[in-house]
């Protein structure tokens, strides 16, 4: 075969079988080809190394460090940050400081912040990087978010990171890495590291390095900061800003800012107003709990309905008010979506208990069944159950935790995976005190033996979690994953820059694969879209500013195709648009 017709690396199979040992996490076999004469399998010995993530290898991807090949070298660098063990970061200190080029030098310093400790962290502070030295310096912002990430900052650090934010000799990129380090620290801003801030912010051009310098504004309760946020979100075109000022302000006394969250149920982006409304869902007060459905009323998003109704019927004395008004609105809605939301918001008082369950049990539509089942689950863990339990005694002269142990008990033999699942965890949940409440684990043995293996083997997994917690044993041995196997003949097949188009109701959009690093995902990714698995599915999950979700055959996150694949992990990084 000529190279120019062969699609991609893995007609070679040799590098089959070393992706092979990674697939199976054998540390063992990818050893035996770290020290090859071939450049390119010790290169996929040391990117196989960032997905296995073995200890054990630390000395090898040491030694792979000091490879005559950069790229090499930067591959074991990776690799040695996915460790996450301190023994990594020594190794690649030392080896940083005899590195001579700046690429490497960059991932090793980034490596150090995924597996460094404090005395790591000293040293990368006390690291003296010239200007100019965009590569280098971008490692050192890096290795600053990657710690901050890791919970391993302290104040030396954010000083460094807001003069590297703060200087008009660095370029945006580094700047862009140092603001992530902001978003993730414990720390407090100080008034004047504000200040330093806001005036970055001002000059900056990079939306992202602002839209991390917006969430940090909040670590600063001042009026100067909540001036600032108010500012950005009243001035700014970019939705995602406004997004963000709303997130920061959340660290302010409601009194002082619930007013902005109120004007931001009207934005013009309704991403704006789903954060608006999930703030007084988090946040509210009960004396505004009227409001909230007052709100409701004046918007079309069923979303931000059900947001403020759940709000309402939360902070609410008037519980019963507001569940009759909910009630109605499920009864007389058309879409399914905004249904299971309303059902949710029934969770937030404890009288709806029979709605509830009947819709859950009656239901033939997965998203209903999988939010009115976690809406089950919160009326036992609400804060008023004692209270309520000890008058529904009196009332009813039944014992409400009997109750609740038979509605779950029903739901884990619909054999529904969503019902079962979160079923079993509140049975064990030892706050909800349902263990005695079974005779037996009989119905969990027989949901068990009902369930369809591998398709249904997280159900099957929970079952015997509960299983065991009731009848107080430890299963020795749990039934593993169904991991698929690789297929090869179809990978061979896929080319390298292979691109895929994607058609929704809301616009195209093109995706590109990356088969030489993903093979497993990709090939999966393939075989499904070949089989109709993707067609008319529903955008399930939508977290304004973070993250979209698709591809659920049910539309609800529960609807696997039936197996899963390992975790591929590359050197990448992952901004807008990724998939």
């Amino acid at each position: 075969m000529h190279k120019a017709a062969l699609m991609n690396k893995f007609s070679d199979t040799i590098l089959q079988q070393i992706m092979e040992f990674q697939y199976d996490r054998n540390t063992a076999g990818l050893l035996k080809f770290a020290d090859h004469r071939n450049g390119a399998y010790r290169m996929q010995v040391a990117k196989a190394f960032a997905s296995v993530q073995d200890t054990l290898a630390i000395t090898k991807l040491a030694g792979l460090l000091k490879d005559k090949d950069p790229a090499i070298r930067v591959a074991a660098a990776f690799a040695l940050g996915q460790t996450a063990h301190v023994n990594g970061a020594e190794f690649l200190y030392l080896q940083f400081l005899k590195e001579k080029n700046n690429l490497v030098k960059k991932q090793m310093l980034e490596a150090i912040g995924k597996c460094g400790d404090e005395k790591a962290l000293q040293r990368i502070i006390e690291l003296d990087i010239p200007y100019g030295n965009d590569d280098v310096l971008d490692g050192k912002a890096m290795a600053f978010a990657r710690f901050s990430i890791n919970g391993v900052f302290n104040k030396a650090a954010l000083e460094e990171v807001i003069k590297i934010i703060g200087s008009k000799k660095i370029s945006g990129r580094v700047k862009y890495s140092a603001s992530i380090a902001l978003t993730r620290m414990p720390l407090e801003l100080s008034d004047l590291q504000l200040e330093m801030l806001i005036s970055a912010f001002q000059l900056e051009r990079s939306l992202n390095t602002k839209l991390n310098i917006v969430l940090a504004a909040g670590k600063n309760k001042s009026k100067k900061s909540k001036a600032f946020l108010i500012s950005v979100f009243e001035n700014s075109e970019d939705y995602r800003l406004r997004i963000n000022a709303l997130s920061s302000l959340t660290k302010f006394d409601y009194k002082l800012v619930y007013e902005a969250y109120y004007t931001a149920l009207y934005d013009s982006s309704i991403n704006v107003a789903i954060r608006a409304s999930e703030y007084f869902l988090q946040n509210g007060q009960g004396k505004d709990a009227g409001e909230y459905y007052n709100y409701s009323n004046k918007t079309d998003n069923w979303r931000v309905v059900a947001n403020l109704l759940t709000a309402a019927i939360k902070y609410s004395d008037d519980k019963e008010r507001f569940s009759e008004l909910i009630i109605n609105k499920f009864n007389v809605s058309q879409n399914n979506y905004e249904k299971a939301w309303l059902l949710k918001a029934l969770g937030g008082d404890l009288s709806n208990l029979k709605f509830v369950k009947d819709e859950v049990l009656s239901t033939e539509v997965a998203i209903i069944r999988s939010m009115g089942i976690e809406a089950l689950s919160a009326m036992r863990a609400h804060n008023e159950f004692e209270e309520y339990y000890k008058e529904y005694k009196l009332t009813e002269n039944r014992d409400l935790n009997d109750e609740f142990a038979r509605i779950f008990k029903e739901a884990i033999l619909s054999g529904d995976v969503a019902l079962i699942s979160i079923a079993s965890t509140a049975i064990r949940n030892p706050k909800f005190k349902l263990k005695n409440y079974y005779e037996n684990t009989a119905f969990l043995d027989s949901a068990q033996a009902n369930c369809k293996l591998p398709k249904q083997i997280e159900a099957y997994l929970e079952l015997q979690k509960v299983i065991d917690f009731i009848n107080e044993t430890k299963t020795a041995q749990m039934p593993e994953f169904n991991y698929k196997e690789l297929n090869w003949s179809q990978i061979v097949k896929i080319k390298a820059d292979q691109k895929i188009e994607v058609i929704s109701s809301k616009g195209n959009f093109t995706i590109q694969l990356n088969v030489e690093d993903n093979p497993a995902t990709v090939a999966t990714f393939i075989e499904l879209i070949n089989r109709g698995f993707y067609k008319n599915k529903y955008i399930h999950r939508v977290v304004p500013n973070f993250v979209i979700q698709d591809g659920c055959r049910r539309g609800d996150g529960w609807g696997s195709p039936g197996f899963s694949i390992r975790s591929e992990c590359y050197n990448s990084y992952y901004q807008e648009g990724s998939v």
